[in-house]
């Protein structure tokens, strides 16, 4: 298996595995784990900055609200004076979820790689943080390069 192939299949596990957890012990898909973590970690957002933060559109994030407001996670308002723009927040209890459920995900991969011996694991979480970062600085660099 050539390394993309394999890259490919490790995070298509992953996703698996993360899924499986999050519907599980929480009953939410790690779609919409991801939804509420840009507002955990960067606090109140309007709809097009969650939108960014989750690399969709503005009218996915809008179709998704209603679905996050209903069950009490977030709350949408709107500024005063500015009917259209719709600012985002978690609530206490969607707080909780996204801090406890991204809690449990890193939890949940030690889990899945705890057969192996600790020096592994370290080198493997050292060897994903170098790669994460060198896929990161290069597509800033392409972006740059293409403005």
């Amino acid at each position: 298996m050539e390394l993309a192939q394999a890259l490919h299949a490790l995070v298509g596990e992953l996703d698996a595995a993360a899924e499986t957890l999050l519907q599980a012990e929480f009953g939410v898909t790690h779609s919409q784990l991801g939804f509420l973590m840009p507002l955990l970690r960067d606090g109140d957002l309007d709809v097009s900055s969650l939108a960014a933060s989750n690399r969709v559109s503005i009218p996915a994030v809008s179709k998704r609200i209603t679905w996050f407001v209903d069950r009490g996670l977030v709350r949408a308002a709107h500024p005063t004076g500015d009917a259209k723009r719709v600012v985002l927040s978690l609530t206490p209890r969607g707080r909780r979820l996204a801090e406890d459920a991204s809690a449990r995900l890193a939890s949940g991969l030690d889990d899945l790689l705890g057969s192996w011996p600790e020096n592994r694991r370290l080198a493997f979480h050292e060897l994903v943080l170098e790669v994460t970062a060198t896929l990161r600085i290069n597509r800033a660099e392409a972006t740059e390069e293409s403005a």
